[in-house]
């Protein structure tokens, strides 16, 4: 009887023992970290914008390219956010070196009609020093629902900040501070 009592004792503590274990190791297995809001700022205007509509219209197609590590928010000025990716625009010059601007401009937009190559960069600073950057090229049309602009945006969100994008490419040598989340 004394013996069949002390191993349910034993069963009991080795039953406590265990789940402190359990407990224990679960604490140290890290919490999914917070992502990273990026402010979003455009230099420069684009075809079929206004001024502060271009900074939400790059947000929301940097959002579509599903990176969970990362928000994205539009700029809102006064001065410089320490997180943040700056796009800019520039219309391509043709063969003779300078921008053609000739056809008939869209009475509504007040935009030219077609398609018009633009190169694209968008640098990326954290903890207000400069990372990276990326550069590419699009055609587009211009205004809030070009298919070609979303879409460049989006592929140059993946290739600066995804799993293999130009941040991630960065010598991991370096001791750098993570950024501020």
């Amino acid at each position: 009887m004394i013996s069949a009592y002390l191993t349910l004792i034993c069963r009991r503590l080795m039953l406590a023992a265990m789940s402190v274990l359990v407990c224990w190791s679960a604490s140290l297995t890290p919490a999914p970290a917070s992502p990273i809001t990026l402010e979003v700022g455009a230099a420069g205007g684009l075809l079929g914008f206004q001024k502060g509509d271009l900074p939400r219209f790059v947000a929301q197609h940097m959002t579509d390219a599903g990176l969970t590590d990362w928000r994205f928010e539009p700029a809102t000025g006064g001065g410089l956010p320490a997180n943040y990716v700056l796009w800019a625009f520039r219309l391509n010059p043709f063969a003779g070196g300078e921008v053609r601007s000739f056809g008939p401009r869209h009475m509504v937009t007040g935009t030219l009609r077609g398609r018009h190559p633009i190169t694209v960069e968008a640098r990326l600073y954290l903890n207000g020093e400069y990372q990276t950057l990326v550069e590419g090229q699009a055609l587009i049309e211009g205004g809030s629902d070009d298919p070609g602009l979303a879409a460049a945006i989006t592929e140059m969100t993946k290739n600066l900040l995804g799993p293999s994008g130009a941040y991630r490419r960065i010598d991991a040598g370096t001791s750098r501070a993570g950024p501020q989340r």
